[in-house]
């Protein structure tokens, strides 16, 4: 099955979910068949997310290896790439891919370095990078080992491109057991924690003017730590801009009291989650938001309620965030409102995955809808959901 959507720059997002096939790899090309059957390009592709289950980190490796030389079948150059281990709504495989629809040749730049490939698109006075997979891609190391490694590989490319991480639009980051907990010399460490901490460190060597990052900080089951980014830059400096909301309180200005505990660092120690509720990205064309991962939080504290009402918090959340009213506070004015036209789910417990979907596809009848599981940043949260909007 596949369902589509159109938003800012026409970067449309496509949701697969194979109709045949036994192994990973047979269902991922049934995925890119379905893909071919429809008339877009596949060098207009900017960026693919495959969602997988594994049962262990050695499966899982085991089958991003395999995934990505069946990948590599499919395309002449393989476009920025995440394989993530989160337990797909139909329990095998659902391919993510967001395109660019009437690209010109010239627009779009594939790069690389020793480490790492990328994308660069630009149009206009407006250059934006595409990122994703970014990891030390390896069963070893820690959570913090892997933190710095996956952000050093990130500053690597915004060196190349002569870009800070201020110029980040976009960020996911995909922590392995994100609420985890390491122990050492009798003292206890969180892996989101840390991974806040790490995040903190290199986001100091910024100005973030124009506010941080739109981002997801979210659970896998394996992988250690690996990161997706679209990054931005417009002669324009006040076409990119964060979006607060009038319900949640900016993660950046959390209290300690909703901090976990990270002994693995003394520099950056309990630092406050850095990313805006949406990031804003004006056009000539339309308005795109950047909607980060949602829960069922009100101000900074969470409402722990059963997973219906969490979901309905959580859509009501977004909802608000990018209501006219919200929008008309930063400056945006306009007598069209924001449809969101992709979501993306996570469920904390596969029992609760139909019961989350069914809400979702309630309000939002007509979009693609990926739903994945995936624990929550707190431990008390069941569902976390991010997307995009567009204002035409």
């Amino acid at each position: 099955m596949v369902y589509s959507s159109s938003s800012v720059l026409n970067l449309n997002n496509l949701c697969f979910s194979p109709e045949t096939g036994t192994t990973l790899c047979e269902k991922l090309a049934d995925c890119y068949r379905q893909f071919a059957e429809i008339a877009v390009a596949k060098d207009s592709i900017i960026k693919q997310t495959v969602f997988i289950s594994a049962l262990s980190n050695s499966e899982y490796y085991q089958s991003k290896e395999k995934l990505f030389a069946c990948a590599k079948i499919f395309f002449d150059e393989l476009p920025p790439t995440s394989i993530i281990a989160q337990y797909p709504d139909n329990g095998s495989l659902i391919l993510e891919i967001a395109y660019i629809e009437g690209l010109n040749p010239d627009e779009l730049f594939r790069k690389q370095n020793d480490n790492s490939s990328w994308l660069v698109f630009q149009r206009g006075d407006l250059k934006m990078i595409f990122a994703a997979g970014l990891s030390k891609s390896s069963e070893n190391g820690n959570i913090k080992e892997q933190s710095l490694d996956a952000f050093k590989l990130l500053q690597d490319i915004l060196m190349e491109e002569k870009m800070e991480f201020s110029d980040i639009i976009r960020q996911w980051n995909y922590i392995e057991q994100i609420t985890g907990i390491d122990i050492n010399n009798n003292s206890t460490s969180q892996h989101y924690q840390i991974f806040n901490d790490v995040r903190s460190k290199f986001y100091q060597l910024a100005s973030f003017d124009h506010g941080y990052p739109a981002a997801t900080g979210i659970g896998m089951e394996f992988g250690g730590i690996s990161i997706d980014i679209i990054a931005a830059k417009s002669a324009n400096n006040k076409s990119i801009f964060g979006l607060k909301s009038p319900v949640q309180l900016d993660a950046y200005s959390y209290s300690k009291e909703v901090l976990a505990e990270n002994n693995t660092m003394s520099d950056f120690c309990r630092t406050t989650p850095k990313f805006e509720r949406a990031k804003i990205l004006v056009t000539p064309e339309n308005t795109l938001i950047f909607i980060s991962g949602t829960a069922a939080i009100v101000g900074q504290a969470s409402i722990t309620q059963n997973v219906e009402q969490q979901t309905e918090m959580t859509i009501h959340n977004i909802m608000s965030l990018i209501s006219p009213e919200n929008l008309q506070k930063h400056g945006i004015i306009s007598s069209e409102k924001a449809n969101i036209d992709h979501l993306r789910v996570y469920v904390k417990y596969r029992n609760d995955m139909q019961q989350v979907k069914n809400i979702c596809l309630k309000h939002f009848p007509h979009i693609p809808i990926a739903v994945a599981v995936a624990d929550i940043c707190r431990p008390e949260l069941l569902v976390e959901i991010e997307g995009q909007a567009v204002i035409n």
